[in-house]
């Protein structure tokens, strides 16, 4: 098991509510035992678990439903066009969706949940049981925007693990892989395993993953439980190379060009993850917990070779933390590389702290910190897209920019 625990600091499996003890069981494992994160944590259960009676509300019943409204001449033309049996076959692929994120969440779920397939009737009770309880809070059984992160996660899966991702890959893993081993072209990759790369905001691990198949000790961060369920299934319980089908654009109703874009198949992992040729020297890992809070403990302090961040830096809420914290994780001498663009996500959140920079403001903060940066490695407009359905009539593409900065030997910060 790759994973190890930066809230409770001791390797650990995931653990979710135990089926004896209900749903208000102690969680242990990777995650804090606190009230508030037991309650996170069963928001993104509830998610993945609700998945298809939410899908098929919002994405089939409803929309069955319009053409049933429609005049008699008027649906016997859509129905001659293919559009009702193309509804009902997303109907089916979303059946196929649901069955592959229940064995997702088994498989997190160390003696929690029964499993939906062996034991299907003690499935339907604890999975009962599950919702009850929320409803007893006061709880909606999901919330609309952890449907949103639901159907973003299903999509983050063709982005790192699958044939049909690479694409997106090269373009944006591909020039951190290339500074990386620039960085270190004097070791070879047999004996690259003493050089320690830290990636936080690993997402599902491919990019570690990566760095990893390049000889590199590479350690993972994540902060996020949906990406924290996907990616311990994905990395910990694949066994062979597409071993698993999913249908993520099922749902996508607009700006498709045919039926069989929205609901072709994809195979994941497109490699095992197991499959590390230098698995002897090179180690990897993923942690879970908040990056400054698991990297600016005392015991992080100067530990790492390099940092990798690919679609980072935005996510926080006061930038300078982020910085502080690799600098102080860092070793004297550290590389850093960095590649995304500055769509800070906490921009006009109610109640949250933000701080939004320009990227020339960005740069020069990263200078006033201390990092030395290397001007000969810098790109901008990099063309690059997240998570995009590549046959969609619609693509959003990100103009990136890539920036390579060391930490000083002296490790004097600057202000």
């Amino acid at each position: 098991d790759r994973w190890s625990n930066k809230m409770n600091t001791e390797a650990a499996a995931t653990s979710l509510p135990t089926a004896d003890k209900g749903v208000d069981a102690e969680h242990n494992g990777f995650v804090d035992e606190s009230e508030e994160e037991s309650n996170a944590l069963a928001d993104v259960m509830a998610a993945f678990l609700y998945y298809k009676k939410y899908s098929l509300n919002s994405s089939i019943y409803r929309r069955l439903h319009s053409i049933d409204e429609l005049s008699e001449r008027h649906r016997r033309i859509v129905a001659s066009l293919g559009t009702i049996d193309k509804i009902k076959r997303a109907e089916n692929l979303i059946r196929e969706n649901h069955r592959f994120l229940l064995d997702l969440v088994h498989s997190s779920a160390v003696g929690a949940m029964p499993s939906p397939t062996e034991s299907p009737g003690e499935f339907r009770a604890w999975f009962k049981q599950f919702f009850d309880t929320r409803e007893s809070a006061g709880k909606p059984p999901v919330a609309d925007h952890h449907m949103e992160k639901m159907y973003s996660t299903l999509k983050q899966f063709v982005r790192d693990w699958s044939a049909e991702g690479q694409a997106e890959r090269d373009l944006t893993y591909g020039p951190l892989l290339d500074a990386l081993e620039s960085e270190f072209s004097s070791v070879s990759p047999d004996r690259r395993g003493n050089i320690h790369v830290l990636v936080p905001g690993a997402g599902l691990g491919r990019l570690a993953f990566e760095i990893c198949c390049r000889g590199f000790s590479t350690q993972g961060n994540e902060f996020s439980y949906f990406m924290l369920l996907a990616s311990n299934f994905i990395l910990n319980k694949s066994e062979s190379a597409d071993q698993y089908t999913i249908y993520p654009f099922a749902h996508q109703f607009s700006n498709v060009i045919s039926a069989q874009d929205q609901l072709r198949p994809i195979s994941v992992p497109d490699v095992l993850p197991s499959s590390m040729p230098y698995s002897g020297t090179a180690a990897f890992s993923m942690t879970a917990g908040d990056f400054i809070e698991a990297y600016g403990s005392s015991s992080e302090r100067e530990q790492w070779d390099a940092v990798v961040t690919c679609f980072f830096m935005d996510t926080a809420k006061n930038v300078l933390d982020y910085l502080d914290t690799m600098w102080h994780a860092m070793k004297p001498g550290a590389v850093w590389i960095n590649l995304g663009p500055l769509l800070w996500h906490f921009d006009s959140v109610d109640g949250e702290q933000s701080i939004e920079l320009s990227r020339d403001e960005f740069l020069e903060l990263v200078a006033k910190v201390g990092f030395e940066l290397d001007r000969g490695q810098f790109k901008e407009k990099i063309p690059v897209t997240y998570t995009a359905n590549a046959r969609s009539m619609l693509q959003y593409t990100y103009n990136t920019f890539m920036c390579v900065a060391r930490k000083p030997h002296n490790d004097n910060q600057t202000e």
